[in-house]
């Protein structure tokens, strides 16, 4: 490996006008936050005198260079590169309204890159699905609805922050930016040499995530292919990551990795089980020198996560396989298979398949909380599933969900399960399904008892919502399904407020101490969370310190278009927590009925 290693000031990294430096679509979508952008600022801010700061290194494959503009290609280092990238656009524009033309034109000259005869090109070119809003913003246009909000995020940071600041002072941060702060630029012509050399950083104790690693193995072992593989592997890797936009694609991997083995990976063992599938599955990977690095790398166990009590052990009732022995082939069969897999996994997280019964369903699901059941329901939809019997696997697996979850039963057993489940036929999967939620499925008398006294506590209002909703299509009585309002217009509204001591909630929420009577402000943390006390309610309650603080919430429930609510001061005249408890048992026999044992 043959690395040139160069510690640059910014204005020397950046003041080649023949250097571009590019942003390659196989690189995920901008993350920096706001803590990274502000240490930043800080970074730079507290340089005194001949001080230096290290901005870090970048990795960048650069072949050879020639006349015109060279197009370097960014490895690693592309957040921090389009971060400074950022910044200084934002201080050159500010420059500019201040009057001050020529300083704002040397930032900018940092910005382009030219050749002789030629237009000036952005110095940074991002070939992402970030590309169009970046163009937008560097030209200081607003965006009312960002796809990538960090990167919307990072411009109004920065520009709030130069805009706020003195010319002044402007001007020594300026001054401080381009000339005391280094960055490590590590030049490598062979593609194979760059991605090693990405692995080799992460090693010595850089944090990248899985995703990152999986990328790099995947391009590091296609360039060793040959230029066609390389090519290739960029190409599926873009396409894989414009797939699973707006999903968690650490948790696609895990859940890919969960089909393919038929059992539960855990995040930590996500990187060596794809190695060695890839190693094992993968025809141009015999060909590798050190195979046997790969073939032997420890699997995932189905070991109990810290704090996990030990319910009911699914986990045991069989023997979890190895890793099956499947046939090779080809790199490009194999990429495709994972492309085709990423964009089955992104239709089931977004709920966008298509079939407005099956996206609805989906989105059920997602309420409950139910990201175990995504690599089953991947295999299925993969392997050809009719949506018929698709449809009914969701309502299936709802119903047992659920179950699971009030129940309180161990995560890592439904992770177990259906992991288990990617083995049964696509084309024919009920029975197989069926047989096993009835084994693990909560009994009718268990689940109703816990579900009138579950918490739906703030980090699982969704699926106290996923329930309500359920309540009110069955009032509704229509055979078709009810559409509620969205959060942002219906929310979840607890009966008796979920603050009751501070004279804030008093004068907000009325005086529900006095109303509930002695003891209230004990009992009240254990009934507040409890079904009996939620509801569905679009719009706002002006309470104020009212003495009956319910009968000035009848008001507004009776005008209510949502039965559930509407129905209130009907049947309840009074809401204290002898009704919570009430209503909660009447909901508890109802929803034995709607979430019926398979």
């Amino acid at each position: 490996m043959v690395i040139t290693p160069k510690s640059l000031t910014l204005t020397q990294l950046l003041s080649a006008e023949s250097e571009q430096y590019i942003v390659p679509a196989y690189q995920r979508r901008y993350s920096w936050r706001e803590k990274q952008l502000c240490e930043l600022l800080d970074d730079v801010s507290l340089l005194e005198g001949a001080d230096t700061h290290l901005l870090g290194s970048i990795v960048c494959l650069t072949g050879y260079h020639t006349a015109g503009i060279n197009q370097l290609e960014l490895v690693d280092g592309q957040q921090r590169l389009t971060t400074i990238c950022i910044l200084l656009q934002c201080i050159a524009d500010r420059l500019k309204m201040a009057g001050e033309i020529n300083a704002a034109q040397d930032v900018e000259r940092l910005l382009q890159s030219r050749a002789i005869g030629e237009p000036p090109v952005r110095k940074i070119l991002l070939d992402s699905m970030d590309s169009p809003e970046f163009e937008q913003l560097m030209a200081g246009q607003n965006l009312d609805h960002a796809d990538n909000r960090n990167l919307a995020l990072a411009f109004s940071t920065f520009r709030n922050w130069v805009n706020n600041k003195e010319l002044k002072d402007l001007g020594s941060f300026l001054y401080h930016l381009k000339n005391q702060c280094i960055i490590i630029r590590l030049d490598v012509s062979d593609a194979k040499d760059a991605f090693k050399l990405f692995e080799t950083i992460n090693n010595r104790g850089l944090k990248l995530s899985p995703t990152d690693i999986i990328k790099n193995f995947i391009l590091g072992n296609a360039a060793r292919f040959g230029p066609e593989h390389l090519k290739l592997a960029r190409t599926k890797w873009a396409d894989l990551l414009h797939r699973l936009d707006g999903t968690n694609i650490e948790s696609f991997f895990r859940h890919f990795l969960c089909v393919r083995s038929k059992r539960r990976i855990t995040i930590s063992f996500v990187i060596p089980n794809f190695k060695t599938i890839f190693m094992q599955q993968v025809t141009e990977a015999a060909q590798l020198p050190g195979l046997h690095w790969y073939s032997d790398e420890p699997s995932a166990v189905d070991e109990a996560e810290d704090g996990d009590d030990v319910l009911t052990e699914i986990g045991d009732a069989q023997p979890i396989p190895a890793i099956e022995k499947m046939p090779r082939i080809s790199l490009a069969l194999f990429l495709e298979q994972v492309v085709v897999s990423a964009g089955i996994y992104g239709q089931i997280v977004h709920a966008k398949t298509g079939d407005p019964g099956i996206d609805r369903e989906l989105r059920d699901l997602r309420m409950i909380k139910a990201i175990q059941t995504y690599g089953f329901l991947t295999a299925l939809r993969v392997g050809g599933c009719d949506d018929s019997i698709f449809r009914k696997v969701l309502q299936l697996t709802q119903s047992f969900l659920l179950r699971r979850h009030i129940c309180r039963e161990r995560a890592n057993d439904n992770e177990t399960l259906f992991a288990r489940l990617c083995g049964v036929d696509p084309l024919n999967p009920l029975d197989a399904v069926v047989e096993e939620f009835r084994r693990y499925c909560p009994s009718d008398e268990k689940f109703m008892h816990e579900f009138a006294h579950f918490e739906f506590t703030s980090a699982l209002i969704e699926r106290a919502r996923y329930c309500l909703e359920q309540f009110e299509q069955r009032r509704q009585g229509k055979h078709l399904e009810l559409i509620v309002g969205g959060a942002d217009i219906v929310h979840v509204e607890h009966i008796i407020p979920q603050k009751i001591k501070t004279k804030k909630a008093k004068d907000d929420f009325g005086d529900w101490p006095a109303y509930l009577g002695l003891g209230s402000e004990t009992k009240h943390p254990h009934f507040v969370s409890r079904i009996g006390n939620l509801t569905l309610f679009a719009g706002a309650l002006n309470i104020g310190a009212s003495n009956n603080p319910y009968e000035r919430k009848k008001a507004s429930y009776f005008n209510s278009a949502i039965k559930l609510t509407n129905s209130l001061p009907n049947e309840f005249p009074e809401f204290r927590f002898e009704q919570v408890e009430k209503r909660s048992a009447e909901f508890a026999q109802l929803a034995v009925e709607l979430w019926p044992s398979p």
